[in-house]
């Protein structure tokens, strides 16, 4: 019996020879082939089926972490579609030649495209144009004939994603579909959030990206497009009717060898990182390297060593990614090879005197740190620095110091990591997004965190990745604020998989779920100008976040149930020492609480829609943290006797317009009282302090206030909340709205 769609797939694909031989090739054990086999088939069940002459142009999302395996996934995603009747398939692989290149490499290898002398499987070409369409129309008539599935060729088109590149891809596919119709065709999308989103939406125009895809698109008639990234902030708030909104997500698992953003910045932080405090770290014109660099070189050497004593990983890799500057680039291959030349020359110079200064000043204290977390011990043993420093003769001629830019034009290519022992790899924007450095365990980061937008930080991330094995060598020079960004981006990452996850799962459409982000307040979810879905910002900082003023509308205040729960919670408080007024009747209460018993009340809170999202904001961010160790203090004012507010004067004046029937007013939402808040009395507060006086600096206050107000001779009673967040609770939320 075959089983039926999981939630959310319109069919259930299978896995068939491609597939299969492609995780034998993967060297994957078991465990994580069957978790990549479903994964795999999951996603290809979410996009269209393989029908000849259908007219579709779904957008399919799926999300990985950085560096976690997203090549691996959609080369697997690829190998099925073969497997279930795709005949063509076009992945647009990056902004740069060098990760076009290393994708398709990647996919000639892990496909076993070159062939086997038998009848080919496959067809790559890497930048597709007008003249191949003709021999690919050919192989695409023998699918149309339905032969033996052994008997058919599946194309793989990898395109470069600029509009040049995707002009000739656009030709390609037309010719294609004038001579074979409406072929089944598969997009994937590598680094989607990556240049091809509308960068001109928000003033009503296509930037030419953009526009190239959809023309791309536009010439394949039948087609699902599959988009891949680790940061899907931008593709999740564009409109929900832009072509490349998506319409499902699937959330890739990593491997349990994988360290990230939490691995790094919460449970390791003191082990992972060190501080870049050099005045001159982004001096292009300095003379002398930044002692922070030797530093982090030494590391670097003696880290490449004990990996080599252990066997693996063979290469090992230091990163250098001081800006998108290539002159500061160029300075900073200088510093490496000066610092590199100097240590060569205290080794084999002869001198004892020299070799042990080199010793005490440059390699003593990184043997020390490597020491810290056990990265001095070969298969149980320390190795002595000594004997280190002796190997280091050997292999130091061996390690290669490379600059990738756009300017310089030194790539590396897949096959020649193997050929040193060690890499230092100096560069900037082009080592951002998809560009994997081999083993690498050593980060020097003097940047800054730039422009603040979440995804483009996170991809900056080249030290997450498969590192378990060798988690003892990862190190991390940094600029302070890059860490602070990095440390806030942890809580952002966990919450987005979490609920992306929770939508895979049940297979709930993307267009049915409100986006919610959570964020440091500091940081951007991505580029402003890609945004185009309504959205508000929700700014969670220390002082009153809350005041809710807006108490015309229909529902105001708690829910029946809610009810109940606030005021057994209420019952709970007592006299507040603060409010000294000689009426015992009317002095606020007070009791403290954890935040876990006041979710319920304040889940099921009503009131205008810009106070009821507050409200959903707050609940959204605290709910990283564990409800229970929250403190907070529930101030029930004024005794729980209700207190008179009167009008806002707009408000006063936009009543009395229509005779003060709310029911004529058009938005009574909008209508809001003049001062929820009471002020001191006296003046100096010492008998009251004003409302504002009850709160907390290191607990979350929630004040409970009685209102009456008056729509002309008549009055209503609601309940309205005021809340005051202490000096550590900071966030930021964005809403759909």
């Amino acid at each position: 019996m075959t089983a039926g769609p999981a939630p959310s797939q319109e069919w259930t694909p299978t896995s068939g020879p491609a597939l299969e031989g492609m995780l034998r090739r993967s060297g994957l054990g078991d465990g994580a082939v069957a978790v990549t086999r479903s994964e795999t088939l999951r996603v290809l069940g979410r996009c269209g089926r393989p029908e000849w002459d259908a007219r579709r142009a779904e957008a399919e999302l799926v999300v990985g972490a950085v560096q976690s395996g997203k090549t691996m996934s959609f080369t697997a995603l690829i190998a099925a579609a073969r497997d279930n009747g795709f005949p063509l398939v076009v992945v647009l692989a990056g902004t740069k030649k060098n990760l076009r290149d290393q994708t398709y490499e990647r996919l000639l290898r892990d496909l076993g495209m070159q062939g086997d002398g038998g009848l080919p499987a496959w067809s790559p070409i890497n930048g597709p144009d007008l003249p191949d369409a003709d021999e690919v129309a050919r192989r695409l008539d023998r699918w149309a004939r339905r032969p033996r599935p052994a008997h058919v060729v599946t194309t793989v088109a990898v395109v470069l994603k600029n509009h040049a590149s995707l002009r000739r891809a656009r030709a390609f596919l037309a010719a294609i579909a004038a001579k074979s119709g409406g072929v089944p065709t598969l997009f994937v999308d590598d680094e989607a959030d990556q240049a091809g989103l509308n960068l001109a939406a928000r003033r009503g125009d296509e930037s030419s990206t953009y526009r190239a895809i959809r023309l791309v698109r536009e010439a394949a008639p039948n087609h699902t497009y599959v988009l891949y990234t680790a940061t899907p902030q931008a593709p999740l708030l564009i409109s929900l009717t832009d072509a490349l909104s998506p319409r499902s997500v699937t959330v890739l698992r990593p491997g349990v060898d994988y360290v990230g953003g939490e691995h790094l910045f919460v449970d390791r932080r003191r082990e992972f990182v060190r501080l870049i405090d050099d005045d001159g770290a982004l001096d292009a014109q300095g003379i002398r390297p930044p002692e922070s660099l030797e530093r982090a070189l030494a590391t670097f050497l003696l880290a490449m060593l004990v990996a080599q004593r252990r066997g693996a990983p063979r290469p090992l890799s230091m990163l250098i990614h001081p800006s998108s500057g290539k002159d500061l680039h160029a300075s900073y291959a200088d510093w490496t090879r000066a610092l590199l030349s100097r240590v060569d020359t205290a080794l084999l110079d002869g001198d004892p005197v020299l070799r042990h200064q080199l010793r005490t000043e440059m390699f003593v204290g990184p043997y020390a740190d490597l020491g810290s977390t056990g990265g001095n011990v070969v298969d149980g043993t320390v190795v002595e620095l000594d004997d280190l420093l002796t190997d280091l003769e050997a292999y130091l001629p061996e390690i290669a110091v490379r600059v990738v830019n756009s300017e310089d034009g030194h790539e590396i290519k897949p096959g020649e990591w193997g050929r040193h022992p060690g890499w230092v790899v100096i560069g900037g924007n082009k080592l951002d997004r998809g560009f994997t450095v081999e083993n690498l365990a050593i980060t020097y980061m003097p940047r800054g965190p730039g422009m603040r937008n979440a995804d483009t930080v996170q991809q900056r991330g080249r030290f997450f990745g498969y590192k378990a094995r060798y988690l003892d060598l990862l190190r991390a020079w940094l600029n302070p604020e890059t860490l602070a960004v990095y440390t806030s981006y942890v809580d952002h990452e966990i919450a987005m998989r979490r609920d992306l996850g929770d939508l895979d799962v049940s297979g709930t459409p993307l267009r049915e779920w409100r986006r919610s982000i959570l964020l440091d307040p500091a940081l951007n979810p991505t580029r402003r100008q890609v945004i185009t879905l309504e959205n508000g910002s929700h700014a969670l900082r220390p002082g009153w976040v809350l005041a809710q003023t807006h108490v015309y509308g229909d529902a105001v205040g708690p829910t029946p149930d809610a009810e109940i729960a606030l005021q057994d919670l209420l019952d709970e408080t007592e006299l507040d020492e603060r409010d000294k007024r000689s009426d015992f009747s009317i002095r606020n209460r007070t009791v403290h609480l954890t935040w876990d018993r006041l979710v319920p009340v304040l889940a099921d809170w009503r009131g205008a829609a810009s106070e009821q999202d507050r409200i959903y904001a707050l609940l959204l961010a605290l709910r990283e943290h564990d409800p229970t160790t929250i403190q907070c203090d529930l101030v029930q004012m004024n005794g729980g006797r209700p207190r008179t507010r009167g009008l806002h004067p707009q408000s006063e004046a936009a009543l009395a317009a229509v005779g003060y029937q709310l029911d004529m007013v058009d938005d009574p939402e909008a209508l809001e009282v003049a001062n929820l808040m009471q002020g001191p009395d006296p003046d100096d507060g010492s008998v009251y302090p004003g409302d504002r006086g009850f709160r907390s600096s290191d607990a979350i206050t929630v004040q409970v206030h009685r209102v009456v107000t008056a729509v002309g001779p008549s009055r209503r009673e609601v309940t309205a909340l005021a809340v005051h967040l202490p000096a550590d609770v900071r966030h930021r939320v964005i809403l759909q709205t």
